[in-house]
């Protein structure tokens, strides 16, 4: 129900994000961009609209096609994780990076602190769910790099209350490149292994919770 009025979005109509939940395997979360966030209880037999925001000011002003409207159609999703063993999901989306602690029902904006709203990957910790990273860059017409082409890994430890840039090891002049949707990811290690790609080629890696980069 809705489709007819979905954004098509520059890129076109996607489905880039299925999120499930293994211990739970009648629960899948779908990320479709510029529709929003889907969630099925019944192994995808029936479909409900995930796109409530809590803080419904933070729909104001939006007049961009990927921006909410009436809770029908959500912001437009770049990615979407959720925390092993809870309905607690994290994205980053058009206009900055949001959480839901009731599997999708409502979210909150947590880009406060962020150098800006635009990005495109999110990891979550495989054993601290409050532990997330993402990579902001600086805007959707603006170049979609790292702001002022210094790149940064930006994490947060209280499930994006704060945040912190993680910056050692990572190319802090000239930096233009982009990392995309799924282009970042976690290893099972207890300290946290953080990874991700860049569209100019390159691959870095965290051992140590993306503190020091290589």
């Amino acid at each position: 129900p809705g489709r007819e009025e979905w954004n098509a979005g520059a890129a076109g109509l996607t489905l880039h994000t299925i999120v499930t939940a293994p211990e739970e395997p009648a629960k899948i979360w779908l990320g479709i961009s510029a529709a929003g966030v889907f969630a099925s209880e019944d192994g995808g037999g029936s479909w409900e609209r995930r796109n409530r925001l809590s803080n419904a000011a933070a729909c104001e002003g939006h007049d961009h096609p990927a921006a909410p409207r009436g809770g029908e159609t959500g912001h437009c999703v770049h990615n979407m994780v959720r925390a092993p063993g809870a309905d607690l999901l994290y994205q980053q989306n058009h206009h900055g990076v949001w959480r839901s602690r009731d599997g999708g029902r409502h979210w909150d904006d947590i880009t406060e602190g962020l150098p800006s709203t635009f990005g495109f990957p999110i990891a979550v910790h495989p054993h601290d769910p409050m532990t997330i990273w993402t990579l902001p860059l600086n805007g959707d017409s603006a170049g979609r790099y790292p702001p002022g082409g210094s790149a940064a890994v930006w994490r947060s430890r209280d499930g994006g209350a704060t945040w912190e840039a993680m910056r050692d090891g990572l190319p802090q002049k000239a930096c233009f490149f982009t990392v995309l949707r799924q282009a970042m990811a976690t290893d099972d290690s207890v300290a946290g292994g953080v990874y991700f790609g860049t569209n100019s080629g390159s691959v870095f890696a965290s051992d140590d919770a993306g503190e020091t980069w290589e």
